[in-house]
């Protein structure tokens, strides 16, 4: 997993507001930390309710689906994980811009809507908050899927037919027209390989 220094100190626990980290660069693409003290929609006092948590992917003009695992942190004054909430994977989008060249509203991302209760910070203050300010660290580890194309066994002729599961060249005899004159009504067999290289120069010859 990449792991990434810690980037944000948000300042003025307790106010409704959102504090944004500096942008970081993990997987060959564009973070950062969205910090809630009061919840996403601002709506709790400063005695009671929760901090929430959220990693975004910055949008790029290429739409996209990432995976990636993460796991948020508070660092104690020592810069050492206080506490942590288990690894999380959650799938993150990049919605590009619309055709007027303008960004496309941002993905919610993923994270955690109650992250740690003001209760419970409190209770850490000691260790946690130093003048009003809260470390946070997020580790982060990009998935990255790709696709292989898979072509014709051993470089076998272009132009084949299938029988069975197996690939014949043109004019090579498949085993329909083999065993059965090629009435297509027997059950189609699956030769071996010898059987399948005798067909095949059998077709060469005939050329």
């Amino acid at each position: 997993m990449s792991s990434v220094p810690p980037l944000l100190s948000a300042p003025g626990v307790g106010k409704p507001s959102r504090s944004a980290s500096a942008v970081f660069n993990v997987g060959g693409r564009f973070w950062h930390i969205d910090y809630y003290p009061n919840g996403t929609d601002g709506s709790s006092s400063d005695s009671d309710g929760s901090i929430d948590l959220y990693l975004r992917l910055q949008n790029t003009y290429k739409v996209e689906r990432v995976w990636a695992q993460y796991k948020f942190s508070l660092l104690d004054l020592a810069g050492n994980d206080s506490y942590e909430l288990p690894l999380e994977t959650g799938i993150f989008r990049s919605t590009g811009h619309n055709n007027r060249g303008e960004v496309s509203p941002e993905d919610p991302g993923c994270g955690y809507a109650g992250f740690i209760t003001k209760e419970d910070l409190e209770k850490r203050r000691d260790s946690l908050l130093k003048e009003d300010c809260l470390a946070i660290r997020c580790d982060v580890g990009v998935t990255e899927v790709t696709t292989m194309a898979v072509g014709p066994k051993n470089g076998r002729p272009a132009s084949t037919r299938n029988y069975g599961g197996y690939v014949y060249p043109d004019g090579a005899e498949s085993p329909d027209e083999e065993d059965d004159g090629g009435s297509h009504e027997g059950k189609r067999g699956e030769p071996d390989d010898k059987e399948y290289i005798r067909r095949c120069l059998s077709a060469q010859r005939r050329k």
